[in-house]
């Protein structure tokens, strides 16, 4: 039967299977033939083909991968090559924040540049809109300037731009909304509130959230590694419908 990747390490992954059975799997002949050379062979998004075990119903074999829609990935340093993060994505959320950590759209065009020759759709959302307006009419009012003249670039570039909060809950509805019926990825510096954000919208997610370094203002990791979220989406954000479903890779904070 078929199954989807949602988390895995190694040579042991978890797939949600067909029949709706979660079984830990490792790869059938420890080899999963694919056109590129990864570190990592499977990544959570990815449709698989599993053997269930015949003794033990929740343990199986990944016979063989799917052909992928699409990928995200990082370079990984120990292993030379192309780590991969996420697969069969709909949308790359990319996360990130006008402080706290500081706001860095360097990182942001990287991840653009890749999410075009993915040919995956880019949205950018700056969580932690609140420090941003406390900015205005202060001392710092040239920094907020700053940042919005960048995001309004990238609006005029024709990407999809949200200013929001996890905090506040502005602009929380319109991300939701955006995300129902989606398979996405959250990519972002360690510290933009990735985990915070989908907090937010699934109040049964209780999701780890870390503080900043006092020292450097940046964030510490908190996820370590991929995992796709199946998230009910809370029914406040969604006109008090419930039963409305999102699906989320929260991928490792990337310093």
């Amino acid at each position: 039967m078929n199954g989807t990747v949602i988390a895995g390490t190694n040579n042991l992954f978890t797939v949600e299977c067909a029949d709706d059975v979660i079984r830990n799997c490792t790869i059938k002949g420890k080899v999963i033939k694919t056109d590129k050379e990864f570190y990592n062979p499977i990544a959570p998004g990815d449709i698989v083909e599993v053997e269930p075990d015949p003794i033990n119903d929740d343990k199986g074999q990944i016979t063989s991968l799917d052909e992928r829609k699409n990928t995200f990935l990082r370079w990984n340093v120990k292993g030379r090559c192309p780590q991969l993060l996420a697969s069969n994505l709909d949308y790359l959320i990319l996360v990130t924040t006008p402080d706290e950590p500081p706001f860095r759209p360097r990182f942001t065009d990287r991840a653009l540049a890749q999410a075009e020759h993915q040919g995956i759709t880019p949205i950018i959302v700056c969580n932690k809109w609140d420090l941003a307006e406390k900015m205005q009419n202060t001392d710092r009012q040239k920094e907020f300037e700053e940042i919005e003249k960048r995001l309004s670039i990238w609006e005029d570039l024709g990407y999809k731009v949200l200013r929001i909060s996890a905090k506040t809950g502005e602009g929380m509805i319109q991300f939701a909304e955006l995300l129902e019926d989606h398979l996405c990825a959250f990519v972002g510096q360690s510290g933009v509130g990735k985990s915070s954000l989908i907090n937010v919208m699934d109040n049964s997610c209780v999701l780890k959230t870390g503080s900043l370094s006092k020292k450097y203002g940046r964030g510490n990791h908190t996820t370590t590694k991929g995992t796709l979220i199946h998230l009910t989406l809370n029914e406040s954000l969604m006109e008090g419908v419930q039963g409305r479903k999102a699906n989320i890779i929260d991928t490792p904070g990337i310093r």
